[in-house]
C-alpha cells in the first residue's frame, strides 16, 4: 500500500515562491533555505507550521523585528535602566536628576530610531 504524500509550498511575506516539498502523512516537512528577512527583522517562524502534515499546505515566512538591548548609565556609570528595544522604534529614557551635577541635560545619543545595541550616558551643560 502506497502511504499518502502532501505537497508544501512556501512562501516569503510578500508571496513569493519559494519551493515546494513532498512529505509522507504525519511528518514534518523539510523548508528550503530560510528567506533573507529586511533590515532590521529577522525570520521567526512558518506559518501555519509545517510539522505532523495531513494535508497539502501553503505556507508563508514570519518576520519579527530585531530588538536591541538599550542601556542608560549615570555620569558615574551606574546603570539606571535597561529596556529591549524593536528596531526602529525609540528608547524611553528614565527620568535622572544628579545629585552631583544638579540636573539632568539628556543623552550621549539618540533615543529615537534605534537600530543597534547601545549604551546612552547621562550628559549635563557646564
Amino acid at each position: 500500500m502506497l502511504e499518502k504524500t502532501y505537497k508544501v509550498d512556501f512562501f516569503d511575506a510578500n508571496g513569493m515562491f519559494l519551493g515546494q516539498r513532498r512529505v509522507r502523512h504525519g511528518k514534518t516537512a523539510q523548508a528550503p533555505k530560510t528567506p533573507s528577512p529586511p533590515k532590521g527583522w529577522r525570520f521567526d517562524h512558518w506559518e501555519p507550521q509545517v510539522a505532523f502534515v495531513l494535508a497539502d499546505v501553503r505556507t508563508q515566512a514570519v518576520y519579527t523585528p530585531k530588538e536591541y538591548l538599550v542601556t542608560f548609565l549615570s555620569e558615574t556609570g551606574i546603570v539606571l535602566k535597561q529596556e529591549f528595544v524593536p528596531h526602529g522604534q525609540n528608547a524611553a529614557p528614565p527620568h535622572y536628576y544628579s545629585k552631583i551635577k544638579g540636573k539632568m541635560a539628556g543623552w550621549s545619543s539618540s533615543t529615537r530610531n534605534i537600530q543597534r545595541p547601545c549604551v546612552l550616558f547621562a550628559t549635563f551643560d557646564g
